[in-house]
């Protein structure tokens, strides 16, 4: 009775770890598909570093398996294990004790695909995902479980197990062959309500549009410049964004989510102020000077501790607010303070005249390119109409390195 007991006690850690994963795997399915259309607003939360970023490791090639997102795949499976599991820990199957070895199995093929994902992110990627690395650690406490509360676990009985899959036990076959067939349903059913094949139509044309497209000459010295990898850039994206502009706030994180998935892709982004204080691309006066402000302060930061892409992902987390406060001081003591730089060197830094010239003449670079707004961006040169889309960039990419 107490062996029993002991057993129920670890098929139920392994249920309550299983259903956990399920909310991962769910969570990081939604994320996928948010980073693939192009629809993601702000960064995951688990977003914490370079090096720790999940919107990284969703853009990258290894986050979908026959065109079908991994996540996909881990929540089906676990949904199965699950099943299983339930089976196993209230004995609701005739033989309780070969299903509790068909649950180890499962929860065994599990735990494979965790350990493949898990090298791939050591050894082919430059960042990690903290939410996958959850599911990894979810899946070792499910195969414990999954094995405590297995009862006469061995070689022999395993592999009668197996044969018995084809034989009398093709329930368990059906709940195998269960996992590809709901990933394929759900993927499919997904991808219509989100209108995919008129996604794609979209995408090939404004691709089409972008190759005959005249090319502009810009200086990529002359910007923030990103990119993981040190091998010559095959795509260089060029992006003119104002700090204030919403529509250049939500077109960050799936340009920045593509450009950190690709080490051969180089991103230069080039302040555009909306204000002929500093941009003489606007036409008229009146300008307060603050988006100027704002575009010097993350040059400045660059300039001063290369913490340009902080204070620019500072900026734009904070747009709101940034547009609501109007005091371009009070907005430097923020960025200072986030950035780790004197205040008075962020300062004196921003109101060099030097500083001004060297933003009026991105944004030039910008007015003579004849962009109508921001964000607007530019590959290799040429105008890309919904660039800061990340299946648009995907297929630039993709005509690129053909």
């Amino acid at each position: 009775m107490k062996q029993t007991s002991n057993k129920n006690v670890f098929l139920t850690v392994a249920l309550l770890a299983t259903l956990i994963a399920i909310g991962c795997h769910a969570y990081l399915t939604q994320h996928f598909y948010a980073v693939k259309f192009g629809t993601l607003t702000g960064t995951s939360f688990c977003n914490v570093s370079a090096t720790f970023n999940c919107d990284t490791v969703t853009a990258s090639k290894f986050a979908s398996f026959l065109g079908i997102p991994v996540a996909l795949w881990g929540l089906v499976t676990n949904v199965i294990l699950l099943f299983l599991l339930s089976v196993t820990r209230w004995n609701l199957t005739q033989d309780p004790e070969k299903t509790s070895r068909y649950t180890f199995l499962m929860a065994s093929l599990v735990l494979l695909g965790s350990v493949i994902m898990g090298l791939i992110s050591a050894t082919a990627m430059t960042a990690y995902c903290l939410v996958c690395i959850g599911t990894y650690v979810l899946s070792i406490i499910t195969f414990v479980g999954a094995l405590k509360g297995a009862e006469n676990l061995s070689a022999r009985n395993l592999t009668e197990d197996i044969k018995d899959i084809f034989v009398t036990d093709r329930w368990i076959l059906g709940s195998l062959i269960c996992i590809p067939v709901f990933a394929f349903v759900a993927n499919l059913m997904y991808m219509e309500s989100q209108g995919f094949g008129d996604l794609q139509k979209m995408t090939q044309d404004k691709v089409r549009s972008w190759i005959p497209s005249p090319e502009q000459k810009f200086d990529i010295a002359k910007g923030l410049v990103l990119q993981t990898g040190t091998e010559p850039a095959v795509m260089t994206i060029v992006e003119f964004a104002d700090f204030l502009c919403p529509h250049c706030k939500d077109a960050a994180p799936p340009i920045h989510a593509f450009v950190k998935a690709h080490p051969d892709v180089k991103l230069v982004f080039k302040p555009f102020p909306l204000d002929p204080t500093c941009n003489p691309a606007m036409q008229g006066g009146g300008g307060d000077g603050v988006r100027c402000g704002l575009a010097a302060s993350v040059m400045c930061s660059e300039q001063i501790a290369k913490k340009g892409w902080e204070a620019h992902d500072f900026v734009f987390e904070n747009q709101m607010e940034m547009y609501k406060l109007q005091l371009i001081d009070k907005m430097l003591e923020q960025i200072a303070t986030k950035v780790g730089i004197p205040l008075e060197d962020l300062k004196k830094c921003v109101n060099d005249p030097a500083t001004k010239e060297m933003i009026s003449s991105m944004a030039k670079e910008g007015g003579d390119a004849q962009i109508q707004g921001t964000p607007t961006v530019f590959v290799n040169g040429k105008l890309l109409s919904g660039g800061q889309s990340k299946p648009i960039l995907e297929e630039v990419y993709r005509t690129i390195k053909q």
